[in-house]
């Protein structure tokens, strides 16, 4: 039901200064009139105390009268902002409601809807023409792996087939990460103490040189999510420090855990361009020695995802730390 007065910003700062006025002439006038005091003549001219009240009357008046207008005025701008921060943390976050708040928010609160639901629907786009490429290339790979078993020479078949193998993982890889955002996982309490202990056991099984020390509390997380993350962190680890040491600590609002490798640290001036999609700092475009170069992308994907992140610093004793931050949500 439409009001006969329209709730615009407009009229809520008209009101607002119209009710600061109202009370704050009135209510001085009103003690003056009580206390007898209307006509100057019956107020000396030297200090008198009354007049000291009727101004803190006044002053408390405005001061209250601003304080609640503000949170009126304020409430639903703020409302519209943490949407907007929810959406960036959530595509699929629900719409604002379009019914509550002066028209200029319920104008604005809309078209937020609709550019929600624009790009929503163009990720839905890109994830059909995702799936229809991940088709059409998986395909001729098949084939290719087929026709290579035929090869004669056995050298010239193992490079065949690391070169499909190579290709394989690299779309693998892209289409994982383009898909980031298909399926939201639930959140639930993850002990990361466990999860951390259980990757370090699955690397030590495959021969590799890990420690893990420290403890946390069990926090709310996407259980998949972090454990890639953390899985990507740790191969990186290996990869170019050959061992890992994981130490876990927390503060009153965080989990802290850092992985130390003992590689050669990375350029200080490439420390975050490490972590934009496909970029390698390794020169040659070997995958095994390189990576595909989205490691890092998706882990900080991963974490950002969970309201946490991940920076990366050369530690003094030499090697590179990463340090995964994750937010204790109630």
């Amino acid at each position: 039901m439409k009001s006969l007065v329209p709730d615009t910003l407009f009229l809520r700062l008209f009101l607002l200064l119209f009710c600061i006025l109202s009370v704050s002439f009135f209510a001085g006038r009103e003690i003056f009139i009580t206390l007898g005091l209307e006509h100057t003549n019956a107020v000396p001219r030297q200090f008198n105390p009354f007049r000291l009240n009727i101004f803190l009357i006044r002053f408390f008046a405005v001061a209250v009268t601003a304080w609640i207008a503000a949170i009126w005025l304020s409430k639903p701008i703020k409302h519209l902002a943490q949407a907007a921060d929810q959406l960036g943390k959530n595509l699929n976050s629900p719409p604002i409601d379009e019914t509550s708040g002066p028209s200029e928010v319920r104008q604005a609160s809309k078209v937020f809807n609709q550019m929600q639901a624009r790009v929503q629907q163009q990720l839905e786009e890109r994830n059909r023409f995702l799936a229809a490429v991940s088709h059409d290339l998986r395909t001729p790979l098949t084939r290719l792996r087929l026709r290579a078993e035929k090869i004669g020479t056995q050298e010239l078949k193992s490079a065949v087939r690391e070169d499909i193998n190579e290709m394989t993982s690299i779309i693998d890889t892209t289409l994982e990460y383009l898909r980031g955002d298909q399926q939201p996982e639930a959140t639930c309490l993850l002990d990361i103490v466990a999860l951390v202990d259980s990757l370090a056991q699955d690397a030590r099984e495959n021969g590799k040189d890990i420690s893990v020390s420290g403890n946390a509390h069990p926090v709310k997380l996407q259980p998949l999510a972090i454990r890639r993350c953390l899985n990507n962190l740790i191969e990186n680890a290996f990869r170019y420090g050959e061992r890992a040491t994981i130490v876990i600590g927390e503060t009153e609002s965080e989990v802290v855990i850092a992985i130390h490798d003992a590689g050669p640290g990375i350029p200080e001036d490439k420390l975050e361009a490490v972590f934009a999609p496909f970029y390698r700092l390794e020169a040659s475009r070997s995958r095994h020695t390189g990576g595909v170069g989205l490691g890092l992308a998706i882990a900080r994907d991963m974490a950002v995802k969970q309201g946490g992140n991940i920076t990366l610093k050369n530690s003094p004793q030499g090697g590179l730390i990463a340090t995964l931050i994750l937010p204790k949500r109630p």
